[in-house]
């Protein structure tokens, strides 16, 4: 771990910081709904859509190119990214009486405070998030009670700066408790502990720093999430899992972009009953992101996850990981190494200014010989995501429908050592299901305006799980090795206790002022399995009030 950080030092010391710099919008945030919009048509200044979060600065300059079609979100936005505006002319001072701050506040809409100067930029907001509901199933109540700050800034325009810290209460639904008890971890999230009668008291801090090292490569140090590809979900790397320390190098140069992102995970060791304990791991990502001139993006990744223990069983990051320009493959060999490395692709073709066809190819282990037989082997680990945006559909405005197909190969993702399987806090790192799996998911936006937004969805998928901890391994269960495996051939996706998860959900969000939302969510969930104990039924009903928060994701 002090390897890790003394590298990051080096490379921040070695930067020389000349560009302007802002922070990214966070992954939920709601504008990011408008960015596929201005993709379709053509206005995004976001070349590569597949690398998430995105810059502030790129989704406010793709609405500055086409203020006229988006007049109201224009607005929005340009309130809610000021600092970036050559002509703000409400600059605030840093005072020295009380008398004169308390005029400070709420001078933006979007601010609680700022301070807005040539060489320095701090903005301060609460955050809030309140809510309760109740599941008709379980006959249970839920609620949220969320309270925080969130800051960011830039200090002489070449570093940026940004933190996100919340401490929550949270009493979940029914079957989102059953996947906390199974794991140890909220999803997306980290340590938790009891509050009440069956709920959870959780904190969740986010921060980082960004700076160039030229004019074409910014960095990133800190602690958030990242997500690959233009999908509800992501074969590659998602958002599902808890917070990472990271750094990330970003050379963007016209038509390309390639990512190197160097993370340490935690290899949070749960089990039920009898505890836990947490290692360092580490997850290593180089992602080249090609734009062509027909609309077509495409994207070839690499990653490797490892442990390194020592005598203290802490976990040592391998320094040559660090070569940004070279195949995993190769440094393995020359290490003599058995780490877990996944290669793969993504693309994204636009078309007719209305629609969007998507999606990833991700391979574990792959044996030509294998699969030309037909053995259906268990070291053919591979995932297949495909799906379609229909922007403005049947001629409707502002009516979007998305339809979004995923599949991922028993065992995938794990390893003879389970702590190098691809997980973090006992999360998933990519989907949410794990493995041997097949979902379908149906999704339609509705825009009446761009305060309001409703959604409703559809997601089915069919996967196999293990019938206990003791038993013999299906391939579902990514927090376990694949040395207890069921069998060698023969395996397809549903084997083992063959279980049918079917969800309806419809969202209805309104902002009744600047990024103050009113929400209302129904959410039907029926679980069909051969055993019994895994039948976990959800008729949720939930409402809430949030303030510069997103929302939360239990569609799984």
């Amino acid at each position: 771990m002090f390897r890790f950080k003394f590298i990051v030092v080096i490379y921040f010391i070695s930067s020389i910081a000349i560009n302007a710099q802002n922070t990214y919008l966070p992954i939920n945030n709601f504008t990011n709904l408008y960015t596929d919009r201005l993709d379709i048509t053509g206005d995004s200044k976001i070349i590569i859509t597949s690398l998430k979060p995105y810059l502030r600065n790129d989704i406010y300059n793709s609405i500055l190119s086409d203020n006229k079609t988006y007049k109201k979100l224009y607005k929005y936005i340009a309130n809610d990214n000021f600092e970036l505006s050559k002509n703000d002319s409400s600059n605030s001072n840093v005072v020295n009486n009380f008398k004169s701050f308390k005029k400070q506040f709420y001078l933006h809409k979007s601010a609680f405070y700022a301070v807005n100067k040539k060489d320095f930029v701090f903005i301060l907001n609460p955050v809030l998030g309140f809510g309760g509901g109740y599941d008709y199933k379980s006959k249970n109540s839920t609620f949220q009670n969320s309270r925080g700050l969130e800051i960011r800034g830039n200090i002489d325009n070449k570093i940026g700066f940004y933190s996100f810290i919340t401490e929550n209460q949270y009493r979940f639904p029914n079957f989102f408790n059953s996947i906390i008890d199974s794991s140890g971890a909220i999803p997306g999230n980290g340590y938790h502990k009891p509050f009440g009668n069956g709920a959870y008291d959780f904190f969740q801090a986010r921060g980082y720093i960004t700076f160039s090292a030229t004019k074409h490569i910014l960095m990133q140090f800190g602690h958030d999430k990242n997500f690959i590809g233009n999908g509800y979900r992501s074969l590659i790397l998602s958002d599902f899992s808890n917070q990472y320390l990271f750094l990330k190098v970003n050379t963007r140069y016209k038509l390309f972009n390639y990512q190197n992102l160097y993370t340490q995970l935690t290899d949070y060791n749960f089990i039920s009953g009898s505890g836990s304990s947490d290692f360092s791991k580490y997850f290593v990502n180089h992602y080249l992101g090609l734009a062509f001139p027909c609309n077509l993006n495409i994207g070839f990744f690499e990653s490797v996850i490892y442990n390194r223990s020592d005598s203290l069983s802490k976990g040592n990051f391998e320094i040559n990981y660090l070569n940004p320009v070279i195949f995993y493959r190769a440094i393995e060999h020359n290490l003599n190494s058995k780490d877990n490395v996944m290669v793969g692709a993504d693309w994204k073709w636009n078309f007719k200014k209305r629609f969007s066809f998507y999606g990833q190819i991700v391979f574990d282990e792959f044996i030509k010989n294998e699969m030309v037989k037909h053995t259906r082997s268990w070291v053919n680990k591979f995932g297949v995501q495909t799906g379609i945006k229909y922007f403005n559909a049947f001629g409707l405005n502002n009516f979007d429908l998305q339809a979004e197909y995923n599949l991922i190969r028993p065992y995938m993702y794990t390893h003879f050592k389970r702590s190098q399987n691809f997980i973090n806090y006992n999360q998933p790192l990519a989907h949410p299901l794990g493995a041997n799996f097949k979902e379908m998911i149906f999704i339609a936006k509705y825009y009446p305006n761009y305060k309001m937004l409703i959604e409703i969805g559809l997601i089915n998928a069919i996967k196999g799980l293990d019938s206990s901890s003791k038993s013999k391994h299906f391939g579902g269960n990514i927090l376990a090795d694949y040395k207890n495996r069921s069998k060698d051939t023969g395996l397809k996706i549903g084997d083992g206790v063959k279980t049918n998860y079917s969800i309806f959900f419809i969202n209805a969000s309104y902002m009744i002022f600047h990024n103050i939302w009113f929400d209302a969510k129904i959410l039907l969930r029926k679980v069909e399995s051969s055993l019994k104990v895994f039948e976990n039924n959800s008729m949720l009903f939930q409402f809430g009030f949030r303030m510069n928060l997103s929302q939360t994701d239990i569609n799984f």
